[in-house]
């Protein structure tokens, strides 16, 4: 059997909204909102990173309107769940937007993608230059407790739409990469395999790389919550804000 090797998110577009069918996106969204609305503006300027298929933005648009969504998966913003949005195809570690957001945000450990310190830091650089000077960056990350824990529970196969799938979730513990292989065979016959590849970084490195771009870390949530997150933590929330400001 010929196996195509794709991108991440290339042919999994097609079937994510299923496999991520058990999320609780409207919990996520509230969440999101509260922690927002806490930055303390009216009317924000609000931009996405790793928006995937929107899933939270039905929800967020109930309390926001400025809101911009981007992701360097093409295929996924094909498949939007609101596609008459502003939508922009780009890579967090290149912003093409020359206005300012008050809240650049990213869920979903997206950050995690980002999978060596060089990366990192061009992200933190670019959302530098984009957010207002008294903007907020939020994002999650997932911590080496949650890979430990679950990810014996990513390993899964099924059918979906005439599609059959299978995952396959390991963490390696000595390079701290989190791998998630899907294997996808069409009804045409063709199977397509892609490999995701996520960083699994102690805290500290978000906060050091972070003030060398400019940024600081002001909050770090245990997820869902506001109460303090640490290394224990399964996945936190980072809230960061520019250090001259």
């Amino acid at each position: 059997m010929t196996v195509k090797i794709e991108k991440p998110y290339t042919s999994l577009a097609k079937i994510y909204s299923y496999l991520m069918r058990s999320v609780d996106y409207k919990n996520w969204a509230k969440y999101l909102i509260d922690l927002f609305e806490s930055f303390g503006f009216e009317q924000p300027r609000i931009l996405e990173l790793a928006s995937g298929t929107g899933k939270v933005s039905r929800f967020l648009e109930k309390k926001f309107n400025n809101i911009i969504y981007s992701d360097i998966s093409l295929e996924m913003l094909k498949n939007f769940e609101t596609p008459e949005r502003m939508l922009v195809c780009c890579d967090m570690t290149m912003l093409p937007f020359r206005t300012k957001f008050d809240i650049v945000f990213s869920i979903f450990d997206s950050v995690n993608y980002l999978t060596n310190t060089t990366q990192l830091k061009r992200m933190f650089n670019q959302v530098n230059k984009v957010l207002s000077d008294y903007g907020y960056f939020t994002f999650d990350v997932s911590l080496e407790n949650n890979s430990k824990r679950y990810q014996k529970y990513l390993n899964r196969k099924g059918k979906f739409n005439g599609i059959h799938y299978k995952q396959i979730s390991k963490y390696k513990e000595q390079t701290r990469i989190h791998y998630n292989i899907f294997e996808l065979t069409f009804e045409n016959g063709l199977t397509v395999q892609e490999i995701h590849k996520e960083k699994i970084y102690p805290l500290k490195v978000y906060y050091k790389l972070a003030e060398t771009e400019g940024l600081y870390v002001t909050a770090c949530y245990d997820a869902f919550s506001f109460n303090h997150g640490n290394d224990n933590s399964e996945r936190v929330q980072l809230v960061l804000k520019k250090k001259d400001f």
